[in-house]
């Protein structure tokens, strides 16, 4: 920790304004310029992570591409001291979700998300997905002389380059807000812009609601109303604010992306006309150049530090308003018909293709030892019978075979039959018997070339092959995340 007065690459320390578990944000004075900066400092320890390195030098590459007032600017970065650094914009004033949004107009908040809008299309329109819009991360500028308060984006730490042939795909380079995330985002699959806007009408909701809008102590119950739940109605809360609101809020937050508003200056456009009582019909959705971006599973992160102002710890990574050319054209339809389009009740959820077919391979290479224990049954049972003369080290020696290999045809069925019910316990007991089976494979391969009796190859070779599928579906990200799914809805979470 730096003491006020320190220097640090140059910079003077002037405070601190945050702290968190991967390092510290301070107030500094630039070495040549008379201005304040927030100095962001990665701590020793893990400056020689790789990824988190090379996290860290993302969001001063993506956050240096964007030149735009509604988002926190970045003036150098570099090493020192075995430290990595960036120098921020110093923005005085405090945070959305600090901000008491009950003791100003409804009107303001919207102006201030307003420019948040625009700084996320902006972003959009150059190819980045900020990918973490909450309200901790809208920074709330005191008022100065001849300026208003505004607002500035930060935090682009987690933002990926839609562009970028560099994937940071290790554990930790996700990082989304449950709270504020939308379905895809949560459910691990493909974004685009319109993610933001998913976030953005979450952190409209919790700023005007005091809460998000699906807020529960459990994690799961959290991420199951972003994916399947249709969003509360905002006047639920604020019976204050006019009842066209609550249609808005749903079309932006609509489980699917297509439903949603083109991007996010027309959603806060369509806010404001609601909020001061124009009743203009939003155009319709149209097809929009998605930006795709592919994710990790959702992993969670230990809490870190952001550039901006004291405040909470939070994690740690950071004009142009793209409308639509065309007039307002009125409904034609009258006022009472006018409905606008309401999110599914249903929403993505992971597939359970790869899971399936893993659980399918296991079962069917149980086959292959229950036939074998079926056929030593029955011969031990016959020679018994039939009073065969065979000595106890031999009899011994049948039954443990045939235990053995009873144990090992439970392992696979029932490894196979709880992967196909969803069960993590399925998953473990699925990759052992994967991988006794490609090694019994194998063994018994080479002893049939050994021993030129190639017609075993005909056993062996579907067990190799199935027990490979068996494990490679089942080590697979998606099963992982169907399996993550299927917990959470078993802990209380709305079903399909």
């Amino acid at each position: 920790m730096l003491g006020v007065g320190a220097t640090f690459a140059g910079y003077r320390i002037e405070g601190v304004l945050g702290q968190g578990g991967m390092g510290t944000v301070y107030l500094a004075r630039h070495p040549r310029l008379p201005r304040s900066v927030a100095l962001k400092l990665l701590n020793r320890e893990v400056s020689t992570d790789t990824e988190l390195t090379r996290r860290f030098e993302l969001e001063a590459d993506v956050v240096a591409r964007l030149e735009h007032p509604g988002i926190v600017g970045v003036f150098d970065r570099g090493t020192d001291d075995g430290h990595l650094w960036i120098a921020m914009q110093y923005i005085r004033g405090t945070d959305a979700a600090a901000w008491n949004a009950r003791a100003h107009p409804p009107a303001t908040a919207v102006r201030l998300l307003g420019e948040t809008a625009a700084a996320l299309d902006y972003a959009h329109s150059r190819g980045v997905l900020h990918r973490d819009v909450k309200p901790a991360n809208i920074l709330i500028a005191d008022t100065e002389s001849l300026r208003e308060s505004h607002a500035v984006l930060t935090d682009f730490g987690i933002a990926r380059l839609t562009d970028a042939n560099t994937k940071l795909t290790a554990t930790g380079a996700f990082t989304a807000t449950l709270a504020y995330g939308s379905p895809e985002q949560l459910s691990g699959a493909m974004v685009d812009h319109r993610s933001d806007q998913y976030s953005l009408a979450c952190t409209l909701f919790a700023v005007l609601a005091g809460r998000p809008p699906f807020a529960a102590t459990n994690p799961g119950q959290v991420v199951m109303g972003h994916i399947s739940q249709p969003p509360p109605r905002l006047t639920a809360t604020r019976p204050d604010l006019p009842a066209t609101l609550d249609p808005l809020v749903a079309r932006a937050m609509a489980k699917q992306r297509a439903d949603r508003f083109r991007d996010c200056g027309q959603f806060i456009t369509a806010v404001r006309d609601a909020l001061e009582g124009r009743h203009i019909a939003a155009p319709p959705v149209t097809p929009a150049t998605p930006v795709p971006v592919a994710h990790p599973v959702l992993t969670h992160n230990p809490p870190e530090v952001r550039a901006g102002h004291a405040s909470r710890p939070q994690p740690f990574p950071a004009h142009r308003v793209v409308t639509d050319p065309r007039p307002p054209v009125a409904d034609p339809r009258p006022a009472g018909a006018r409905s606008w389009p309401q999110p599914q009740a249903a929403g993505p959820r992971p597939s359970r293709t790869t899971a399936v077919t893993a659980g399918i391979a296991t079962v069917l290479v149980a086959v292959f030892p229950v036939f074998v224990f079926c056929v030593g049954l029955v011969e031990t049972a016959r020679t018994i019978a039939q009073g065969a003369p065979a000595g106890r080290a031999d009899l011994a020696y049948s039954v443990l075979a045939l235990l053995f290999i009873g144990v090992v045809a439970l392992l696979w069925a029932g490894g196979g039959l709880l992967l196909l019910a969803g069960r993590r316990s399925g998953r473990v007991l699925t990759l052992v018997s994967s991988v006794i089976g490609v090694l019994s494979a194998i063994a018994g391969t080479v002893a049939a070339v050994a021993a030129s009796e190639l017609a075993v190859l005909a056993l062996t070779g579907p067990l190799l092959m199935l027990s490979a599928v068996a494990f490679v579906c089942t080590a697979s990200p998606a099963t992982g995340r169907w399996l993550s799914y299927r917990t959470s809805v078993r802990a209380g979470g709305p079903r399909y």
